[in-house]
């Protein structure tokens, strides 16, 4: 099972994307699991993550992430602030695909 981890300031606004995501996965027969939390939260999640996304307003934080987690072989990403807006789950679970296919 796929783990995706969204990070956002508070968790509150990419709990509403997660479930876009869940629907679009459960569309395309990917089985994963999708839960959003505050940054906060991110020592205690982020290695559990497939790959952890982050909320357009977290962009701040992808180097900071990336310099601390790296090690651990996670891929990170801002999330499309179009597809964020828009609460596009399917695009924005195509490039989560997308990115750990690249990081293979």
């Amino acid at each position: 099972m796929l783990n995706i981890v969204l990070l956002c300031a508070y968790g509150a606004s990419t709990g509403m994307l997660c479930d876009k995501i869940i629907d679009a996965a459960k569309n395309m027969n990917i089985d994963c699991s999708v839960n959003a939390y505050s940054y906060d939260d991110a020592d205690k999640v982020v290695p559990l993550a497939d790959i952890v996304l982050l909320g357009p307003q977290m962009r701040m934080k992808l180097r900071e992430c990336q310099a601390k987690f790296g090690n651990q072989g996670i891929p990170f990403m801002v999330i499309d602030i179009k597809d964020y807006g828009r609460m596009n789950g399917a695009n924005v679970l195509k490039a989560a695909l997308a990115e750990l296919e690249n990081k293979k």
